[in-house]
Formats: structure tokens, C-alpha cells, sequence
């Protein structure tokens, strides 16, 4: 039988357990606030996420900057060829990256995704061997942006040619060759001294779902081969002539691709477009 401080005590637990039950609308509140509080920091972390990767990228830039650097000390101030197109007829020098030499390695991914993991593995070492820069760098991995790595296995990545850097080179220290002539004159580069500015462009990022992108080891410096914002989100990494790098506003990129205009003389010379041989920077022709 209950007596009066029992029934009192059990009151007390009852409104107890009222009080700290966990109501479908607490639920609901609790919910709403997370997804709030998600929708506020899911940016900001992508952007941490993608800061890490950016460092990294642009460490191997970095790297491949002092690579550039040796390789032109070594060689009388000439830039190394640009690997504009493979076509090695008659022979052309190795390249930055690769030799398009048809005598080496081979440079083409069969798309059986077997085969293809074993040359990821161990092919695209004998194929990076035979560049210039193998000889300054060799680590396979600086040619690789850890954002791109991402890709591998995937279509985008089986349906490129060149698979072993995530970079190309601006075919600005070539004169800019017309498309399918890379021999037009006769695999000539500049020097460095020449180039108006160390704060010149000459490697970066292309969009990596453009296969086209990646037919060779350069690229024109326009809007579908150029600097792509697609990998690091709000701009891209570069590497300069001087060896530096730098983080490229989509603004600043943009900029760039369209200066100067390909038809005004007298326009700045642009960043990207640097031909060392033209009034304005812009064009083929040596």
C-alpha cells in the first residue's frame, strides 16, 4: 500500500519524465538547426578541404619551376620543348614531360582498365624518364594534382592520351605553333631572357574533363585550354617563368585569356600570351 510520500514521490518522477521527454517538435528544431548550421559550414570546409590540395598543387608547381630553372641553366637559356603535338618527324627533342620519340615508351593508355592500372603504376615512370625534368624531379607524384588524382579510373581519366601530369606548358615558349604543325619551326624554344617578364605564365591546370586537354604536353592559354577553376573551385594555380607560384582569381584568369586581343598591336603584353617574337605578345610566328 502507498502511502501519502510515496504517491508524492512518483508524482514527482512523472512530471520529471514529462519535463525531459524529447518531443517530435524538439526533434524537428534539433534538425532544422543542423541543417542550417550544415548548410553555413559545408562551404567553409570544402574550401579548408581544398586548401590542403591547393598547397599541395602548388608545391609541385613549385617544384617543377626549379626544374625549369636548372634545365635552362644546363642548357644555354633555351626553355625546353613544350611537347606541341607527338608527332617526331623528323626527330624532335624530348620534351619537358615526355619524348614523343615513337623509339621510347610508350605514351598511349589502352582503356582496359587492368592494363591501364599496371602502366599507372609502373609505365608512367619509364615515360616521365624520358623528359628533361625527370632528371631534376623524379617523383611521379609532383606531376600529379592530388584534386586530379581523384579521377583516375574514371572515363574522364581513361579517355585522356597523355595521363602523366595533371599540367601542361605553355606553348608561348615555342612561338605558338599552329595546330598539327609542331615542327614548323623546327622545335625551336626561346630563352628566358627573352621572356618580357618573370611573372610570365607557363604551366597550369586545364579543365580535366576536356580528354583534348591532355593530347600532348602544352596547351593554348584560351578559354577552353587555358587556366581551368574547375579543379580548385574559385581559381587556379600557376606557375610563373620565374619559379613562383600564385592562386588566380576566375577574375584574374579571364583577364588574362583575353589580353591582349589578338588583332591590337598595341594592347599590353598579357601573362599568357607572351610569344617573346610578336608586338603584342599574341600569335604564331617567330
Amino acid at each position: 500500500m502507498k502511502t501519502n510520500t510515496d504517491i508524492s514521490h512518483s508524482g514527482l518522477k512523472d512530471a520529471c519524465a514529462r519535463e525531459r521527454a524529447f518531443t517530435l517538435t524538439d526533434l524537428l528544431v534539433v534538425t532544422a538547426t543542423l541543417a542550417i548550421l550544415a548548410a553555413v559550414m559545408l562551404p567553409a570546409l570544402a574550401r579548408s578541404g581544398d586548401n590542403g590540395a591547393r598547397v599541395v598543387c602548388s608545391n609541385n608547381l613549385r617544384q617543377m619551376g626549379m626544374a625549369l630553372n636548372m634545365y635552362v641553366s644546363e642548357n644555354q637559356d633555351y626553355m625546353p620543348w613544350v611537347i606541341w603535338g607527338n608527332i617526331a618527324s623528323p626527330p624532335c627533342p624530348r620534351g619537358w614531360l615526355y619524348s614523343p620519340d615513337p623509339n621510347t615508351p610508350n605514351n598511349l593508355y589502352t582503356g582496359n582498365a587492368a592494363n591501364d592500372a599496371l602502366h599507372w603504376s609502373t609505365g608512367r615512370v619509364a615515360n616521365l624518364k624520358t623528359g628533361v625534368y625527370w632528371q631534376y624531379l623524379q617523383n611521379p607524384d609532383v606531376f600529379i594534382c592530388p584534386i586530379d588524382a581523384l579521377l583516375v579510373g574514371t572515363s574522364q581519366w581513361d579517355n585522356r592520351y597523355n595521363k602523366l601530369s595533371s599540367y601542361v606548358m605553355n606553348p608561348a615558349a615555342a612561338f605558338f605553333p599552329p595546330g598539327g604543325m609542331p615542327n614548323i619551326y623546327g622545335y625551336r624554344t626561346c630563352k628566358m631572357s627573352q621572356i618580357w617578364s618573370p611573372w610570365c605564365i607557363i604551366n597550369w591546370e586545364p579543365n580535366p574533363s576536356a580528354a583534348n586537354n591532355f593530347n600532348d604536353g602544352a596547351n593554348f592559354p584560351d578559354s577552353s585550354e587555358g587556366p581551368s577553376i574547375v579543379l580548385h573551385v574559385t581559381g587556379a594555380n600557376v606557375l610563373t617563368v620565374g619559379g613562383s607560384t600564385r592562386f588566380m582569381s576566375s577574375a584574374d584568369v579571364l583577364a588574362e585569356m583575353n589580353n591582349p586581343p589578338a588583332n591590337n598591336l598595341h594592347a599590353p603584353k598579357g601573362l599568357l600570351w607572351w610569344n617573346p617574337n610578336r608586338q603584342n605578345g599574341h600569335g604564331v610566328g617567330i
